[in-house]
């Protein structure tokens, strides 16, 4: 299977994702977010590079049904009814609603990927569905992680190991990249204590000094929402929209995909 990884979504041209099969990472926050407010009944997600375009959407929709969600340097922007914290993404808060999603890093990423033949969203929080996802692609798969100002994210770079060590039973085919090489050494280091991994991550270190500790403890958990997000015509929605609110727990990461 031919899988190239992009360390950062500034490192990656919309040429380079055209046609291909894409799964966008970013685990803090924007993926675990859209896998959340999906997985409690929200309708879609939107996701927008910008606030101008988001203003502009949610100008032309149904206050009643659409919520405007993002952040800026981890902060809620003003006048937004949420920020980018998936445990603000309650079912009372998101169910029947259409979220326009508006992240610093994660949503830009995610329109990059708008001339892919598929883009599924994933983090650790799906990543059983993810896998499934690459293993039944038709096309070259690509792992777009978003980072974090334009920098790469050891986050992110750890799901995308995470993800290669599965699809390629933990052994580097001799054609792989780079990028990839990096995701899975990273991975095969760290797998043993994911969670304070990536707890000391320089983007979850920001996100405690900000108050959000209980999103990195979240995020961490791999499979505890095995839901996938799909991004199609401008729209992320599940592909199975009957499996939401699951209720399984999360599984030791050498379980997953098995």
């Amino acid at each position: 299977m031919n899988v190239e990884v992009y360390l950062t979504a500034h490192s990656a041209t919309e040429d380079d994702l055209k046609g291909k099969a894409v799964i966008v990472v970013d685990v803090l926050r924007a993926s675990s977010t859209v896998v959340t407010a999906l997985n409690h009944g929200a309708r879609a997600v939107i996701p927008v590079a910008d606030m101008a375009e988001a203003s502009r959407i949610s100008a032309h929709s149904d206050a009643t049904t659409s919520l405007l969600g993002g952040e800026r340097g981890g902060h809620k922007i003003d006048g937004y009814a949420l920020g980018n914290s998936p445990l603000e993404y309650t079912p009372e808060m998101v169910q029947g609603k259409t979220i326009i999603l508006n992240t610093s890093n994660g949503t830009r990423s995610i329109t990059k990927a708008r001339g892919a033949a598929d883009v599924a969203i994933g983090c650790f929080l799906n990543a059983s569905k993810v896998i499934e996802f690459a293993w039944k692609a038709e096309q070259d798969v690509v792992i777009l992680c978003a980072g974090s100002a334009d920098r790469a994210a050891l986050e992110d770079i750890l799901c995308a190991g995470l993800i290669l060590n599965q699809l390629w039973g933990g052994q580097e085919p001799k054609n792989r990249s780079d990028a990839a090489h990096i995701a899975l050494t990273q991975y095969a280091q760290d797998h043993g204590d994911l969670a304070t991994t990536l707890a000391r991550s320089n983007h979850a270190r920001h996100l405690v000094e900000l108050g959000f500790e209980e999103d990195v403890a979240y995020c961490a958990q791999v499979d505890a929402i095995p839901l996938l997000p799909i991004y199609h015509d401008s729209r992320i929605v599940l592909q199975n929209p009957e499996d939401a609110k699951v209720s399984a727990k999360a599984v030791p990461v050498e379980t997953v995909a098995e």
